[in-house]
């Protein structure tokens, strides 16, 4: 890579002279696009009256779709109430951002323009913005919702006045953002109107386009990712679950027999009648009572539902197994995987088990792992894997003849999964602990007995959750994980950064290819040094079709240990996910 240094700067882009004024006399990159790196779209093979591809906007909206413009098509927004975005999976901080925009029609004089970069929410994000009351040009930040919107008072290039804006004629804007400073171009790409030199906001984030009260057609949008973290990509759906504001994390998602889905949410719960496009709820729980804040629940190979719920007698707990042939109608019980109800510290069960730890080998035996929490009689002093399984779908339970205490020097070893890879080795795949990255122990035996505790060096991730499956839909055997992509070495507290999630796959079960970043979101740290916003408690789960993935995601600080979380779904269309080329080397 080269660097300029130099008063007056020439950034090359897509062959473009840009001449950047004193307040860029920093260190800047020319850029060397790759293909994954700088992403256009003129929207002329889209169909008409349709939404775009890789354009996201709210799940419950419409007002964003391709048209038939003056001489091609064009993305249109409508006019509407509500300050609408519509924006680009894709998390970078330093951007080039340029758009083709027209106004094509102003509902009220009160109405509002929007080009957002660093954009991880409503409430997160940097902006450049047109006031059309005003006639005036700004640049805004928000930081999160503990934190007021700031409006910059910005350099302006008054040698150059900046128009009003009207209706009928087109304009291009540019929007440069690197590290403190963003820099925006209107119509004139040789210098720059108007710019801020002390931006807040240091997170990377998605690319978004808003409107307010206006119509207003979007065309040749060119996006360059100038550090060569993000990709755009394409088929993803989020958004927030349920519109109260109630505290809740990761959930677990199980598909009905007739492609409904069920999410299930401590005890309650919420329905999908259109693939994940909404969910309906929150309704009251109408499964089998679970004494335990997460849900572990397995389609067999014979087509029956096997759900593991927590059985509590005062602080002591178990679990059974509970069996289903009309997917959930009704159940029969199980086993035990234990008789006595296992008891810890005052207020605290000695056992806890995450989302969706249940698997099904080929050979048609169910593993369910359980992590145990080891104390010294005072406090909490460390975590330990034991590994359960049935051959008959959960009618009777054994556990391995050893646990990870017996493979381990790790004090912490927690939240694990079993698959069985293509060698016919199982492995025992844990994220909690206290190395650097997501590690492995082995079982030769199927599962008898397990061995070694190895590193996978590529998942960077210390004290943070995961989930991990087979996906039955697949042609070949084909296994997603996501799990909360983190440096043990960012913080010292035990809550961390948290603040990316990477979706990997493998087709044996050993070998991984990079696939996506779900979410990223590099907040503010609070006086405690906790950051504000967390990832936490991912679960996974496969259609014919679709990954979804659910997260909590704190959006704001509180007293709890890991702030205040909303729970999130990711919808993925796995035909359009692609590997990186190579491994991301940033957390």
């Amino acid at each position: 890579m080269a660097f300029l240094k130099i008063s007056w700067s020439f950034l090359a882009l897509y062959g473009i002279l840009v001449v950047v004024p004193d307040v860029h006399s920093q260190t800047l990159e020319i850029f060397n696009p790759l293909s994954d790196q700088v992403y256009s779209d003129d929207f002329d093979d889209e169909t008409e009256a349709r939404s775009p591809s890789h354009w996201i906007e709210n799940n419950r909206h419409d007002y964003w779709s391709v048209v038939r413009g003056d001489a091609n098509k064009a993305y249109r927004v409508k006019s509407n109430e509500v300050s609408t975005y519509s924006w680009l999976h894709v998390f970078e901080k330093n951007v080039t951002f340029d758009v083709r925009f027209k106004v094509v029609e102003i509902a009220e004089e009160d109405a509002e323009l929007k080009f957002a970069v660093r954009f991880n929410d409503y409430e997160a994000l940097v902006y450049v913005g047109y006031d059309f009351k005003t006639e005036k040009w700004y640049i805004a930040e928000q930081r999160g919702k503990d934190f007021e919107q700031v409006n910059f008072e910005q350099v302006i290039d008054v040698s150059r006045n900046l128009e009003p804006l009207k209706r009928g004629d087109w304009h291009n804007i540019r929007v440069l953002s690197n590290n403190e400073t963003v820099t925006v171009y209107i119509d004139d790409m040789t210098r720059p109107k108007l710019w801020a030199t002390d931006i807040r906001h240091q997170s990377p984030g998605r690319v978004a386009l808003s409107a307010y009260n206006a119509t207003v057609d979007f065309d040749d949008v060119v996006l360059n990712l100038r550090s060569g973290q993000g990709r755009v990509n394409e088929g993803v759906l989020e958004y927030t679950i349920g519109d109260d504001d109630r505290f809740r994390e990761g959930a677990s998602i199980v598909e009905k027999s007739n492609g409904d889905l069920l999410l299930l949410h401590r005890a309650e719960e919420f329905h999908s009648s259109d693939q994940g496009q909404t969910f309906t709820g929150p309704y009251p729980f109408s499964w089998p009572k679970n004494e335990h804040g997460h849900h572990s629940v397995l389609r067999l190979q014979s087509g029956k539902l096997l759900n593991m719920v927590a059985e509590r007698f005062g602080q002591g707990a178990r679990f059974r197994a509970k069996l289903s042939s009309d997917d959930g109608a009704t159940w029969a019980d199980g086993g035990v995987t234990w008789e006595a109800y296992r008891e810890g510290l005052p207020g605290k069960s000695e056992v806890i088990v995450m989302n969706d730890k249940l698997t099904q080998v080929p050979g048609g035996r169910v593993f369910f792992v359980v992590p145990a929490r080891k104390d010294d009689g005072e406090k909490i002093v460390g975590h330990k894997t034991e590994i359960y399984y049935s051959d008959d779908e959960g009618k009777t339970w054994n556990q391995s003849k050893n646990d990870s205490d017996d493979f381990t020097k790790l004090s912490r070893y927690a939240e694990g999964k079993v698959i069985q890879t293509s060698d016919g080795t199982l492995r025992l795949y844990t994220p909690w602990t206290h190395a650097h990255s997501v590690r492995y122990s082995e079982s030769h035996d199927n599962g008898e007995t397990w061995k070694g505790d190895f590193a996978l060096d590529q998942f960077r991730n210390a004290r943070s959750s995961f989930a991990l499956i087979q996906d039955m839909y697949a042609s070949r055997p084909t296994f997603y994980m996501v799990w909360v992509y983190n440096n043990m070495y960012d913080t010292d507290i035990v809550f961390l950064p948290r603040s990316r999630l990477g979706l990997a796959r493998s087709y044996d079960g050993i070998n991984w290819e990079y696939m996506m970043d779900v979410e990223r979101w590099i907040s503010p740290a609070k006086k405690d040094r906790r950051i504000i916003t967390q990832i936490l408690d991912p679960s996974l789960t496969a259609t014919d079709k679709y990954l979804y993935v659910t997260i909590g995601r704190s959006d704001r600080a509180a007293d709890n240990g890991h702030n205040h979380q909303r729970l999130r779904v990711y919808r993925i269309e796995k035909a359009k996910l692609h590997p990186y080329a190579t491994w991301p080397n940033e957390f």
